[in-house]
């Protein structure tokens, strides 16, 4: 604003002053023109001559503005529909939102009469049939623009979620995988896929969509990111086992490969350790075999594990309760109290009542406690439990959230002996 004032100021005083300078001039403009003559002074004529032009800069503008205003009426008028048009898009995508078809359909007829923009009409258009349920009309609009290689992603993901309402599995993973091909990276699309997959135990097809999402996963920086990984991470084992499972009867070289991966990714996981230990004990490789067991019963000892260890050991009781109690040291001390009364019981057992019995006593050494709480599959989405592994929690139908675990102190909601 002060800068305005200090121009039009600094105008006003150059104007008087080149005016006081044209009259201070001595000198006279005489014009003859049919017969008559004039005679002025030239400061006058010189401030006519001003004077005219302005005049004609005014009528030019004018006669602008004149041929102009039919312009500038439409492009108000048009701005004004455009105004009532984007209105009318925001208005139908927040009853999209609160799940109101009917207001999201009157919306979207007014948006799609207002505006012409195709894209996002349409897809508020597809959004309202889709939740008023008229399928037809959300696939017609999800196909059109499947040819458009900027929307054709969303297009697929669009047919994707409307073959899995009309449970078709087969066409939604159609979509699923094309769009992952459009996407590589999509998170979404992966997550879709690899469900799908898992549901028709295509183990194998399952894994590049677990890639996806783990590698994505890891650049995430949420609060959820290591649960979800971690889930991830299960997954993948489990898929490796499974595909083991399937492989052993015809292939076992192929499985083993197989359960090797798995016990990479978790040394621990009692499914796979157990059938490779008996892979190997079948094939007299007692050395392998006690390698892999020694290493997952220190992470989660169990029965199982100690059983096949005598067998690996080719040991007397006495020397394999022997070797069971110098690896108590080095299992970790939430699975420590377990670990004991584990050993404890293969003593008594093997009719060491002594060493049983220092062995009980250590163990309620640890915490004051007489009894262990034993350990169990707890499923990590439902909190259901479990006495064995499965792909599919029985509960819940989430793929792989069983783990091996001693219950955390409170009882679940639910409880299924398997």
């Amino acid at each position: 604003m002060f800068k305005k004032l200090l121009i039009l100021f600094s105008t006003v005083i150059a104007a008087a002053a080149a005016a006081s300078w044209l009259a201070s001039q001595p000198g006279a403009v005489q014009i003859e023109w049919l017969g008559w003559r004039m005679e002025l002074p030239t400061s006058l004529a010189v401030a006519l001559i001003v004077i005219f032009a302005l005049i004609l800069v005014f009528f030019d503008r004018l006669l602008r503005a004149i041929r102009a205003m039919p312009r500038w009426l439409g492009g108000r008028l048009r701005q004004r529909r455009d105004d009532a048009g984007h209105r009318a898009l925001t208005l139908g995508l927040m009853a999209v939102s609160a799940g109101e078809p009917a207001e999201a359909r009157k919306h979207a007829s007014r948006a799609e009469r207002l505006l012409k923009e195709p894209k996002l009409t349409g897809l508020l258009v597809a959004q309202a049939a889709h939740l008023a349920g008229d399928h037809q009309a959300a696939r017609r609009y999800f196909t059109s623009i499947l040819d458009d290689r900027e929307t054709a992603f969303l297009g697929h993901i669009g047919l994707m979620r409307l073959a899995l309402d009309d449970h078709d599995p087969v066409k939604a993973r159609q979509s699923a995988k094309a769009a992952l091909a459009l996407k590589p990276n999509s998170v979404l699309a992966a997550d879709h896929l690899f469900k799908l997959e898992t549901g028709r135990k295509d183990w194998n097809a399952a894994l590049p969509a677990l890639d996806v999402m783990a590698r994505q996963q890891k650049k995430t920086k949420s609060k959820t990111a290591p649960d979800r990984l971690a889930l991830i991470t299960r997954q993948a084992c489990a898929l490796h086992f499974l595909k083991a499972s399937e492989l052993q009867e015809s292939d076992r070289k192929s499985a083993d490969k197989e359960l090797l991966t798995a016990l990479k990714i978790d040394p621990g996981f009692l499914p796979a350790v157990t059938m490779l230990a008996d892979h190997y004990l079948d094939d007299k490789a007692h050395g392998r075999a006690a390698k892999i067991l020694e290493t997952a019963f220190k992470i989660h000892p169990h029965d199982s594990i100690a059983t096949r260890l005598k067998i690996a050991w080719k040991s007397n009781d006495g020397q394999f309760i022997a070797k069971l109690s110098k690896l108590l040291a080095q299992i970790e001390s939430s699975q420590q109290k377990a670990a004991y009364f584990l050993v404890a019981g293969q003593a008594r057992d093997a009719g060491l009542d002594g060493e049983a019995e220092r062995l009980f006593s250590a163990a309620r050494d640890l915490d004051g406690g007489e009894e262990d709480t034993p350990s169990r599959w707890h499923c990590t989405s439902c909190k259901s439990r479990h006495d064995d592994w499965q792909a599919f929690c029985p509960a819940c139908d989430e793929f792989a959230t069983l783990v091996w675990q001693r219950p955390a102190g409170t009882s679940p909601l639910i409880t299924h002996d398997s």
